[in-house]
């Protein structure tokens, strides 16, 4: 038996219900909201049922309640001992995202970030280049939507900026940012723009906005030998290599003709939420090591900090 308990049930706790029906993993799943109504209205959508969960014994919990309640919520669930995937931000605060951090350790519960964009396997892909990377650029570009959550650094920059941190990691064995600039667009702060360096010589840029007319989410990564460019949105990698080839014409001058090669990888997509949770169970039932630990969210929610400072600075 293998108990889910999925807290909050609006829309990122909507989808979580709604994974969990298709996965068909878990033995049993409950779902729970302050708004008791709201919670039997996603539950009996999804053939589950709502309860108190704070009572129920649960072997994993899905906590997507605003972040600001995170460590009210989790705090007692690594108490008990719960499994927990939580929904990025890991915290509104860093001291509260600390205290997370520090009561996991003397835990025996596994904690799983939700930063889902890891589980784009056009990302996991992506991280294959890693350990050759030079500079990786990022653009995260779209229209104004409903769901805003603070500035844009807060609410769609944070993608990019932990996926930055998972390819340091990956070149070099850690993730210290030795540089950081950035600024707002003029005005709001609906655009930033950010320039990184690790202490590992990688380079950055990193672009988002929400004053965009259409959706793109690029990234753009630099090795010796070949340009890798990964669209997260289609969920598509191109690998793009130059080759001279020198050649002398009539007159004895000599001339280059430039080919290219394009490589495009087969990849197994599907619907990245599908494969965190699919991960997350494999957490709780198998013991796998988390593929985004607390660790890491919490390495991501400084970052965030730090170019927001920066950017108003500038």
């Amino acid at each position: 038996m293998t108990v889910l308990g999925v807290f909050g049930a609006g829309v990122m706790g909507g989808n979580h219900v709604r994974t969990a029906r298709a996965l068909r993993e878990w033995s049993e799943v409950y779902v729970g909201d302050v708004d008791s109504d709201k919670a039997r209205e996603v539950a009996r959508r999804n053939g589950f049922r709502a309860r108190d969960l704070a009572k129920a014994d649960l072997d994993a919990a899905i906590v997507a309640v605003p972040s600001d309640l995170h460590e009210e919520v989790v705090l007692p669930l690594l108490d008990r001992g719960v499994h927990v995937l939580l929904e990025k931000p890991v915290a509104q605060e860093l001291g509260s995202a600390q205290r997370i951090l520090d009561a996991a350790r003397d835990s025996e519960s596994r904690v799983v970030v939700g930063h889902v964009e890891r589980f784009n396997s056009a990302v996991s892909e992506l991280l294959k280049w890693a350990p050759k990377a030079q500079h990786v650029e990022f653009r995260r570009v779209g229209p104004a939507g409903g769901r805003a959550l603070g500035d844009v650094v807060s609410d769609l920059m944070v993608h990019d900026l932990d996926l930055l941190l998972a390819i340091s990691r990956a070149r070099d064995g850690h993730d210290h940012i030795t540089r950081c600039s950035a600024q707002w667009g003029a005005g709001n702060q609906e655009t930033c723009s950010a320039l990184l360096t690790t202490d590992g010589g990688l380079t950055s840029l990193v672009v988002a906005s929400r004053a965009g007319q259409m959706k793109d989410r690029q990234v753009v990564l630099t090795c010796p030998d070949a340009v890798v460019v990964a669209d997260l949105v289609r969920q598509q990698v191109s690998v793009h290599r130059m080759e001279r080839m020198e050649f002398v014409d009539d007159g004895g001058t000599v001339r280059f003709r430039q080919t290219s090669t394009t490589e495009i990888p087969f990849l197994d997509n599907g619907e990245p939420l599908i494969r965190e949770q699919r991960h997350f169970f494999d957490v709780v039932a198998h013991g796998a090591s988390p593929a985004v630990s607390l660790g890491d969210g919490v390495a991501a929610m400084q970052l965030v900090e730090r170019v927001r400072q920066e950017a108003s600075r500038g």
